[in-house]
Protein backbone atom coordinates (compact mmCIF):
# COMPACT_ATOMS: atom_id res chain seq x y z
CA UNK A 1 0.00 0.00 0.00
CA UNK A 2 1.09 3.56 -0.69
CA UNK A 3 0.84 5.98 2.21
CA UNK A 4 -1.03 9.26 2.01
CA UNK A 5 2.06 11.45 1.41
CA UNK A 6 3.19 9.39 -1.58
CA UNK A 7 -0.34 9.25 -2.96
CA UNK A 8 -0.66 13.04 -2.78
CA UNK A 9 2.74 13.37 -4.45
CA UNK A 10 1.57 11.11 -7.27
CA UNK A 11 -1.59 13.16 -7.62
CA UNK A 12 0.55 16.28 -7.99
CA UNK A 13 1.63 15.17 -11.47
CA UNK A 14 -0.24 16.65 -14.45
CA UNK A 15 -3.17 14.62 -15.81
CA UNK A 16 -1.31 14.02 -19.09
CA UNK A 17 1.61 12.48 -17.21
CA UNK A 18 -0.64 10.30 -15.02
CA UNK A 19 -2.52 9.04 -18.07
CA UNK A 20 0.71 7.85 -19.65
CA UNK A 21 2.94 6.85 -16.74
CA UNK A 22 0.72 6.89 -13.64
CA UNK A 23 0.28 3.13 -13.24
CA UNK A 24 3.98 2.43 -13.83
CA UNK A 25 5.07 5.11 -11.37
CA UNK A 26 2.63 3.89 -8.72
CA UNK A 27 3.87 0.31 -9.12
CA UNK A 28 7.46 1.52 -8.80
CA UNK A 29 6.66 3.36 -5.56
CA UNK A 30 4.96 0.26 -4.17
CA UNK A 31 8.06 -1.83 -4.96
CA UNK A 32 10.67 0.61 -3.63
CA UNK A 33 8.73 1.99 -0.66
CA UNK A 34 7.52 5.51 0.03
CA UNK A 35 10.07 7.03 2.39
CA UNK A 36 10.62 10.77 2.78
CA UNK A 37 13.32 10.82 0.08
CA UNK A 38 11.00 9.07 -2.38
CA UNK A 39 8.19 11.53 -1.66
CA UNK A 40 10.61 14.42 -2.15
CA UNK A 41 11.76 12.96 -5.48
CA UNK A 42 8.14 12.55 -6.55
CA UNK A 43 7.37 16.19 -5.76
CA UNK A 44 10.43 17.37 -7.69
CA UNK A 45 9.41 15.14 -10.58
CA UNK A 46 5.89 16.57 -10.49
CA UNK A 47 7.29 20.10 -10.73
CA UNK A 48 9.39 19.10 -13.73
CA UNK A 49 6.38 17.43 -15.34
CA UNK A 50 4.38 20.65 -15.06
CA UNK A 51 7.21 22.74 -16.51
CA UNK A 52 8.05 20.20 -19.25
CA UNK A 53 4.86 18.21 -19.79
CA UNK A 54 4.76 14.87 -21.61
CA UNK A 55 3.18 15.41 -24.99
CA UNK A 56 1.50 12.81 -27.20
CA UNK A 57 2.72 12.24 -30.73
CA UNK A 58 -0.41 13.59 -32.43
CA UNK A 59 0.25 17.12 -33.65
CA UNK A 60 -3.06 18.74 -32.62
CA UNK A 61 -3.21 17.09 -29.21
CA UNK A 62 0.44 17.91 -28.59
CA UNK A 63 -0.19 21.59 -29.24
CA UNK A 64 -3.30 21.50 -27.06
CA UNK A 65 -1.40 20.02 -24.12
CA UNK A 66 1.42 22.50 -24.64
CA UNK A 67 -0.97 25.45 -24.46
CA UNK A 68 -2.81 24.06 -21.43
CA UNK A 69 0.48 23.50 -19.60
CA UNK A 70 1.59 27.01 -20.53
CA UNK A 71 -1.59 28.60 -19.17
CA UNK A 72 -1.37 26.59 -15.94
CA UNK A 73 2.30 27.43 -15.36
CA UNK A 74 1.74 31.11 -16.09
CA UNK A 75 -1.10 31.25 -13.57
CA UNK A 76 0.98 29.67 -10.80
CA UNK A 77 3.87 32.04 -11.59
CA UNK A 78 1.54 35.05 -11.44
CA UNK A 79 0.23 33.92 -8.05
CA UNK A 80 3.77 33.49 -6.69
CA UNK A 81 4.76 37.01 -7.79
CA UNK A 82 1.48 38.49 -6.57
CA UNK A 83 1.96 37.01 -3.10
CA UNK A 84 5.58 38.17 -2.95
CA UNK A 85 4.86 41.84 -3.63
CA UNK A 86 3.02 42.76 -0.39
CA UNK A 87 5.54 40.78 1.67
CA UNK A 88 8.37 42.75 0.07
CA UNK A 89 6.60 46.05 0.65
CA UNK A 90 6.03 45.15 4.29
CA UNK A 91 9.71 44.34 4.77
CA UNK A 92 10.81 47.59 3.14
CA UNK A 93 8.41 49.61 5.30
CA UNK A 94 10.60 48.95 8.33
CA UNK A 95 12.62 51.99 9.43
CA UNK A 96 16.06 50.32 9.58
CA UNK A 97 15.88 49.54 5.85
CA UNK A 98 15.29 52.74 3.88
CA UNK A 99 14.17 52.08 0.33
CA UNK A 100 15.53 54.17 -2.57
CA UNK A 101 12.90 56.09 -4.55
CA UNK A 102 13.78 54.17 -7.72
CA UNK A 103 12.98 50.88 -6.00
CA UNK A 104 9.65 52.21 -4.76
CA UNK A 105 8.74 53.36 -8.27
CA UNK A 106 9.71 49.95 -9.68
CA UNK A 107 7.53 48.26 -7.06
CA UNK A 108 4.62 50.55 -8.02
CA UNK A 109 5.07 49.65 -11.70
CA UNK A 110 5.21 45.96 -10.82
CA UNK A 111 2.07 46.24 -8.72
CA UNK A 112 0.08 47.95 -11.49
CA UNK A 113 1.40 45.45 -14.04
CA UNK A 114 0.32 42.54 -11.85
CA UNK A 115 -3.16 44.05 -11.41
CA UNK A 116 -3.43 44.51 -15.17
CA UNK A 117 -2.35 40.91 -15.68
CA UNK A 118 -5.01 39.88 -13.17
CA UNK A 119 -7.65 41.52 -15.36
CA UNK A 120 -6.34 39.60 -18.36
CA UNK A 121 -6.54 36.36 -16.40
CA UNK A 122 -10.06 37.24 -15.30
CA UNK A 123 -11.15 37.72 -18.92
CA UNK A 124 -9.67 34.33 -19.79
CA UNK A 125 -11.40 32.70 -16.84
CA UNK A 126 -14.74 34.23 -17.85
CA UNK A 127 -14.28 32.94 -21.40
CA UNK A 128 -13.56 29.46 -20.07
CA UNK A 129 -16.50 29.69 -17.68
CA UNK A 130 -18.85 30.82 -20.47
CA UNK A 131 -17.80 27.90 -22.64
CA UNK A 132 -18.29 25.44 -19.77
CA UNK A 133 -21.75 26.90 -19.24
CA UNK A 134 -22.54 26.45 -22.92
CA UNK A 135 -21.25 22.89 -23.16
CA UNK A 136 -22.18 21.74 -19.65
CA UNK A 137 -18.69 20.40 -18.97
CA UNK A 138 -18.50 21.26 -15.27
CA UNK A 139 -16.66 18.14 -14.06
CA UNK A 140 -13.26 19.73 -14.72
CA UNK A 141 -14.05 22.51 -12.23
CA UNK A 142 -14.38 20.17 -9.25
CA UNK A 143 -10.82 20.85 -7.92
CA UNK A 144 -12.00 24.36 -6.98
CA UNK A 145 -13.99 22.74 -4.18
CA UNK A 146 -10.67 22.54 -2.29
CA UNK A 147 -10.91 26.30 -1.79
CA UNK A 148 -14.00 25.94 0.40
CA UNK A 149 -12.37 24.55 3.59
CA UNK A 150 -9.37 26.90 3.38
CA UNK A 151 -11.28 30.12 2.68
CA UNK A 152 -12.69 30.48 6.24
CA UNK A 153 -9.18 30.32 7.72
CA UNK A 154 -8.22 33.21 5.46
CA UNK A 155 -11.21 35.29 6.55
CA UNK A 156 -10.79 34.72 10.30
CA UNK A 157 -6.98 34.89 10.32
CA UNK A 158 -6.83 38.47 11.74
CA UNK A 159 -9.05 37.42 14.66
CA UNK A 160 -6.98 34.30 15.32
CA UNK A 161 -3.72 36.24 15.29
CA UNK A 162 -5.18 38.77 17.73
CA UNK A 163 -5.41 36.01 20.36
CA UNK A 164 -1.98 34.50 19.66
CA UNK A 165 0.41 34.28 22.61
CA UNK A 166 2.92 31.93 24.19
CA UNK A 167 0.12 30.06 25.95
CA UNK A 168 -0.07 26.54 24.40
CA UNK A 169 -3.68 26.86 23.27
CA UNK A 170 -3.25 30.42 22.02
CA UNK A 171 -0.04 29.40 20.25
CA UNK A 172 -1.87 26.85 18.12
CA UNK A 173 -4.64 29.35 17.45
CA UNK A 174 -2.01 31.75 16.16
CA UNK A 175 -0.41 28.99 14.10
CA UNK A 176 -3.76 28.31 12.48
CA UNK A 177 -4.02 32.02 11.74
CA UNK A 178 -0.77 31.80 9.79
CA UNK A 179 -0.98 28.35 8.22
CA UNK A 180 -4.65 28.66 7.24
CA UNK A 181 -4.20 31.61 4.89
CA UNK A 182 -1.01 30.01 3.55
CA UNK A 183 -2.99 26.88 2.68
CA UNK A 184 -5.63 29.02 0.98
CA UNK A 185 -3.04 30.88 -1.11
CA UNK A 186 -1.39 27.64 -2.21
CA UNK A 187 -4.76 26.13 -3.06
CA UNK A 188 -5.76 29.27 -4.98
CA UNK A 189 -2.59 28.94 -7.04
CA UNK A 190 -2.79 25.21 -7.71
CA UNK A 191 -6.47 24.36 -8.21
CA UNK A 192 -7.14 26.73 -11.16
CA UNK A 193 -4.06 25.30 -12.86
CA UNK A 194 -5.49 21.81 -12.40
CA UNK A 195 -8.82 22.99 -13.84
CA UNK A 196 -7.12 24.33 -16.96
CA UNK A 197 -5.27 21.07 -17.55
CA UNK A 198 -8.49 19.06 -17.17
CA UNK A 199 -10.69 21.23 -19.35
CA UNK A 200 -10.91 20.74 -23.09
CA UNK A 201 -11.80 24.24 -24.29
CA UNK A 202 -12.35 25.05 -27.93
CA UNK A 203 -9.41 26.08 -30.08
CA UNK A 204 -10.53 29.71 -30.00
CA UNK A 205 -10.62 29.95 -26.21
CA UNK A 206 -7.43 27.95 -25.76
CA UNK A 207 -5.50 30.18 -28.15
CA UNK A 208 -6.85 33.24 -26.32
CA UNK A 209 -5.62 31.86 -23.00
CA UNK A 210 -2.20 30.91 -24.39
CA UNK A 211 -1.56 34.23 -26.14
CA UNK A 212 -2.74 36.30 -23.16
CA UNK A 213 -0.21 34.39 -21.06
CA UNK A 214 2.60 36.33 -22.77
CA UNK A 215 1.35 39.62 -21.30
CA UNK A 216 0.97 37.95 -17.91
CA UNK A 217 4.52 36.61 -18.12
CA UNK A 218 5.91 40.09 -18.77
CA UNK A 219 3.94 41.42 -15.78
CA UNK A 220 5.48 38.72 -13.59
CA UNK A 221 8.90 39.69 -14.94
CA UNK A 222 8.41 43.28 -13.77
CA UNK A 223 8.05 41.93 -10.24
CA UNK A 224 11.25 39.93 -10.66
CA UNK A 225 13.08 43.04 -11.90
CA UNK A 226 11.78 45.09 -8.98
CA UNK A 227 12.97 42.42 -6.53
CA UNK A 228 16.41 42.33 -8.14
CA UNK A 229 16.63 46.11 -7.88
CA UNK A 230 15.55 45.96 -4.24
CA UNK A 231 18.21 43.40 -3.44
CA UNK A 232 21.04 45.20 -5.23
CA UNK A 233 20.25 48.80 -4.26
CA UNK A 234 19.48 48.21 -0.58
CA UNK A 235 22.96 47.47 0.75
CA UNK A 236 21.93 46.66 4.33
CA UNK A 237 22.97 43.07 5.07
CA UNK A 238 19.84 42.39 7.10
CA UNK A 239 17.60 43.64 4.30
CA UNK A 240 19.38 41.50 1.71
CA UNK A 241 19.14 38.45 3.95
CA UNK A 242 15.39 38.89 4.43
CA UNK A 243 14.66 39.67 0.78
CA UNK A 244 16.72 36.77 -0.60
CA UNK A 245 13.88 34.18 -0.40
CA UNK A 246 11.48 36.60 -2.11
CA UNK A 247 14.08 37.33 -4.77
CA UNK A 248 14.51 33.62 -5.42
CA UNK A 249 10.77 33.04 -5.73
CA UNK A 250 10.10 35.99 -8.05
CA UNK A 251 13.08 35.31 -10.32
CA UNK A 252 12.09 31.64 -10.61
CA UNK A 253 8.48 32.66 -11.30
CA UNK A 254 9.60 35.14 -13.96
CA UNK A 255 11.77 32.57 -15.73
CA UNK A 256 9.07 29.88 -15.62
CA UNK A 257 6.40 32.29 -16.89
CA UNK A 258 8.50 33.62 -19.77
CA UNK A 259 9.65 30.20 -20.96
CA UNK A 260 6.27 28.52 -20.64
CA UNK A 261 4.30 31.45 -22.09
CA UNK A 262 6.67 31.62 -25.06
CA UNK A 263 6.16 27.94 -25.80
CA UNK A 264 2.41 28.26 -25.42
CA UNK A 265 2.26 31.26 -27.76
CA UNK A 266 4.37 29.40 -30.32
CA UNK A 267 1.96 26.47 -30.20
CA UNK A 268 -1.04 28.83 -30.47
CA UNK A 269 0.32 30.63 -33.52
CA UNK A 270 1.41 27.51 -35.39
CA UNK A 271 -1.25 26.11 -37.67
CA UNK A 272 -0.71 22.74 -39.27
CA UNK A 273 -2.87 21.07 -41.86
CA UNK A 274 -4.76 18.85 -42.32
CA UNK A 275 -4.81 18.38 -38.53
CA UNK A 276 -6.43 21.32 -36.70
CA UNK A 277 -7.21 22.02 -33.08
CA UNK A 278 -10.83 22.61 -34.03
CA UNK A 279 -11.24 18.89 -34.64
CA UNK A 280 -11.57 18.23 -30.88
CA UNK A 281 -14.94 17.39 -29.39
CA UNK A 282 -15.29 20.81 -27.73
CA UNK A 283 -14.04 22.66 -30.79
CA UNK A 284 -15.75 25.77 -32.06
Amino acid sequence: MIDMAARLALRAYPPSFRERYGCELEALVEDTGAGPSVVADLLVGALRAWLRPVMPDESAERRRRRMQASVATTWVSWCAALYALPILRFILSEEPWPTPDLVRRLLDVAQYAMYGAGLILLVGALALLAESSRTGSWAAWRPLVALVPTLPTWLIAPFLLAFASIDPVSYWVGALGVLGPAAFLVTAAVTPAVVVTRCRPSAKVLRLLALSGVAVAFAVTTTGIACVATFTMNTADAAQLVTMPILTVTVAASAAALVSAGRGAKAALRREHPVALDSDPGGA
